[in-house]
């Protein structure tokens, strides 16, 4: 998502809404440097709307621009984990080990090249699919399958060699070879000779024995060279009013259908009012993405067109062939996933059959000032800064692109307010009334700490445990409704749980021998830091099965958070000594996370900590002083648990004229707060 921008446009605020919030931030932020100051109005809806596309903050938390109270049950519902096996692990195991720990999602891959491309009715691969989702439908998890179409097998194809009748050089656009024979101009190519991009290098003629390229070869080859070569049983996605551009998009609606049909009957859910599983439409644009872009396999391209509209033609052509078929998709959500890296894409733009925009929020390790981010620069106020003064700190948290640190910030398209990209608008309620919401789901991410130079094991999966704990409790609250982590291991064993898999190392190497599940007496020892975490938040949330299913995100207790104090002055960052009022120092209490879910009628549970910057640096307790307003003070019980520690952390409560005055010690990863109302 750490996308490169050629131009920025600021978009225009209403001024005397600007003029408004910039005074509370002024109040919130720009208090002179005090070690007793009290936060004041820690909720408010500048921190999103001023941070206008083309501009960034160090002050700013786009997050705290709206507090709402999330339904228990979507947080439960909320957990996911990608699924990737590749040396032999036992599936059944793994998700049994993910379904025993509170994960409900499973996301699982099924390219368009795995149809068969004389029968696009056929999955190639269908026994080792079959496989995992019967494990998914045995151990309760739901399958989000991802549709895509990788440039390695972007459709149904052909692979074969064909030989060199002549010495070609570098640069050449024809070649003569051995033989022709089935070779279809369009869509008969050679490949990549070093990267996996099948028929990059398209026929677009034939005369005789000598066939032209869409492109120039790269290298040079001797007469005699055998080269790889595919035929894609469709062009690449193109102009949607052309025959070839119309027949690619249809070609894909057939794909979805194949894939559903598929999934529905491995499952046994075939005639079903809920499938039982939901589809992602395509993955990243900036992995494997090619055949979305025709600029990338013909120069010039044949016929002009603008590439930008081919993801929105996809998204369309994937809710029309929902639309035409809704046996075959009944209960199936949609989640788009061109926006997985690119902040273009818009609820605004969605169709009522699309559920969600999708992200991929990784962020490395920024070191400030050397890592300036692009665009204009807000002070705490909210208002432009030409000084030039950055703060020192370095930033490696799972919140970074919900601040305004970078201007494509998620939180434009998780919130319930409305902001603007180009005119375009963003937020979750920003289509239309009728065509619903549009939620974010956060379809792959995690924190590896080998990536971060952290490669002691033990460390590691110490550090994962925090961050998922922080990437669960945050995001589920503030707009994604589902979350998947990658990965069920690690890509690669050798790096094991330094690596970004959640499930412990020697857990899934033992899965390869071992075809039982451990018995309870082993289990513990090989279940991650990461899941027991999630466990045991979860079991929190469901404390005695005290969740109402039913309550919905309407029906949820609004509450206030009035004030964060803090008698120590702690800071994140220190300030401009020379404008402490616009440039303070960014304070602990001014990134304290304070995050409601509500249980039942009378239960909340609301994680709360600090944000910090750094998440290889370990806070140690922090007092703070939380003022909260919505709760029945009469008969209120408040306890603490850190589901890290896996201890009861104390909480004073001091209740009167309607609030709540919370005094608790906060670290760096989530203490629940447990709220009672009407307790005996």
């Amino acid at each position: 998502m750490n996308l490169e921008r050629r131009d920025w446009m600021r978009l225009t605020l209403g001024a005397a809404a600007a003029t408004a919030a910039g005074a509370r931030r002024m109040t919130l932020m720009g208090a002179p440097a005090n070690p007793v100051a009290v936060g004041t109005n820690p909720i408010d809806p500048g921190h999103l709307t001023q941070v206008v596309f083309g501009s960034y903050s160090h002050w700013l938390q786009p997050w705290r621009g709206y507090l709402e109270t999330i339904p228990a049950s979507q947080f439960l519902n909320g957990l996911g984990i990608v699924l990737n096996i590749h040396r032999g692990e036992d599936v059944n195991q793994i998700l049994q080990m993910c379904a025993r720990h509170g994960i409900k999602h499973v996301r699982i891959e099924i390219g368009w090249g795995n149809l068969d491309y004389r029968d696009e009715s056929k999955i190639k691969n269908s026994k080792d699919l079959s496989v995992r989702l019967q494990a998914c439908r045995t151990h309760g998890l739901r399958p989000l399958i991802l549709l895509n179409g990788h440039h390695g097998a972007p459709c149904p194809l052909l692979h074969f060699e064909r030989s060199l009748a002549a010495e070609v050089p570098a640069g050449a656009r024809s070649v003569v070879l051995d033989d022709v024979a089935e070779l279809v101009v369009g869509k008969s190519g050679f490949s990549h000779p070093r990267r996996s991009i099948a028929a990059e290098y398209l026929i677009t003629s034939i005369e005789g024995t000598t066939v032209t390229l869409s492109k120039p070869l790269p290298d040079a080859f001797p007469a005699g060279t055998k080269l790889k070569m595919a035929t894609l049983k469709y062009r690449p996605f193109g102009g949607p009013i052309t025959d070839e551009g119309k027949n690619t998009l249809q070609g894909w609606q057939r794909y979805a259908q194949t894939v559903a049909s598929f999934v529905a009957e491995v499952l046994g859910t075939t005639g079903a009012d809920d499938r039982g599983f939901d589809l992602e439409i395509w993955n990243e644009l900036s992995f494997g993405s090619n055949f979305v872009h025709q600029s990338r396999y013909f120069d010039p391209v044949p016929q002009p067109y603008e590439e930008k509209k081919v993801f929105l033609d996809v998204v369309r052509a994937t809710a029309e062939a929902v639309t035409a078929s809704p046996d075959t998709f009944a209960g199936v959500r949609l989640v788009n996933g061109f926006s997985n890296t690119l902040p273009w894409p818009a609820s605004s733009e969605m169709p009522k059959e699309v559920t969600a925009l999708s992200h991929h929020p990784y962020a490395g390790r920024k070191v400030f000032p050397r890592d300036r981010p692009k665009g204009t620069s807000l002070n705490a106020q909210g208002v432009k800064d030409q000084s030039g003064f950055e703060p020192i700190y370095e930033a490696c948290f799972p919140e970074y692109f919900a601040s305004a640190l970078q201007t494509e910030t998620i939180t434009r398209d998780m919130a319930p307010l409305t902001t603007k990209i180009y005119n375009t608008e963003h937020g979750r309620y920003a289509r239309p009334e009728g065509d619903g919401p549009c939620w974010c789901w956060i379809t792959e991410v995690n924190y590896a700490p080998g990536e971060d130079g952290i490669n002691d094991p033990a460390h590691a999966l110490k550090l994962k445990a925090k961050a998922i704990a922080r990437y669960f409790c945050f995001y589920l609250n503030k707009g994604v409704e589902r979350l998947y982590l990658y990965a069920a291991g690690a890509n690669d064993p050798d790096l094991g749980d330094a690596e970004l898999g959640v499930l412990k190392q020697e857990f899934l190497t033992r899965s390869i021998k071992e075809k039982e599940y451990p018995a309870a007496e082993q289990e513990l020892a090989l279940t991650s830091p990461a899941l027991q975490v999630v466990q045991r938040i979860a079991s929190r949330f469901n404390a005695k099965g005290a969740v109402d299913r039913a309550l919905s995100l309407a029906g949820t207790r609004k509450l206030e958070l009035l004030s964060v104090e803090d008698a120590h002055g702690a800071m994140q960052f220190e300030g401009d000594p020379n404008e402490m009022i616009g440039r303070p120092p960014l304070y602990n209490r001014d990134v304290v996370a304070f995050l409601p879910y509500q249980v039942n009628a009378s239960r909340f549970v609301v994680p709360c900590y600090v944000m910090t910057r750094d998440i290889r640096q370990d806070l140690g307790p922090q007092p703070y002083v939380l003022t909260v307003k919505g709760w029945q003070v009469n008969g209120l019980r408040v306890s603490g648990y850190d589901p890290v520690l896996n201890e009861p952390v104390p909480v004073k409560v001091t209740a009167g004229e309607g609030k709540v005055r919370l005094e608790v010690v906060l670290r760096d990863c989530p203490v629940l707060l447990e709220i009672e109302e009407g307790a005996r």
